[in-house]
């Protein structure tokens, strides 16, 4: 049965190389929208400027995402969502649809405080090139701290 699996968490938590981790453990497609939008459209994210082009952007990417993770659910492979899901309703539905398809849903919750967030974020901006991440700004991570909802226990052990 094909696992569906969900990285959960805020820039610098660790998501993507966790799920770099588990692609190989469970021979399963990584689907990280950041990694398509930087291919195709470079670092067009600028911290704390208007971003509705980036953010269209990266809304499409995520559909086109979710309509390639059902197919190959249906074709019975793992699929990992490298997204963040940073609201519980985005999760729910991402587990109502594994359940549609018969695969079974994982979370992997990717905890972390506030400073050592940026803390990552910085040495990752330092490191950056135009092609290899987006750079975000304190003010940035401060905000989405606030809007993120962590899943619950219950969620995480279920």
């Amino acid at each position: 049965m094909p696992t569906l699996h969900l990285m959960v968490g805020l820039p610098g938590s660790g998501k993507t190389t966790e799920a770099k981790r588990l692609a190989i453990q469970y021979h399963a497609v990584r689907l990280t929208p950041d990694e398509w939008q930087l291919r195709l459209y470079g670092s067009d994210f600028v911290t704390g400027a208007d971003n509705s082009e980036h953010d269209r952007r990266h809304t499409m990417i995520e559909e086109i995402m979710r309509e390639l993770a059902r197919e190959l659910l249906n074709c019975g492979t793992d699929v990992i969502l490298d997204f963040g899901f940073w609201a519980k309703v985005e999760r729910d539905e991402l587990r109502d649809l594994a359940q549609s398809l018969g695969a079974d849903f994982r979370i992997h919750y990717m905890a972390c405080e506030l400073d050592e967030l940026w803390h990552r974020i910085e040495i990752r901006n330092r490191m950056a090139d135009e092609l290899s991440v987006f750079r975000i700004g304190r003010a940035d991570l401060d905000e989405w701290y606030k809007l993120f909802e962590p899943p619950s226990d219950e969620v995480l052990t279920n």
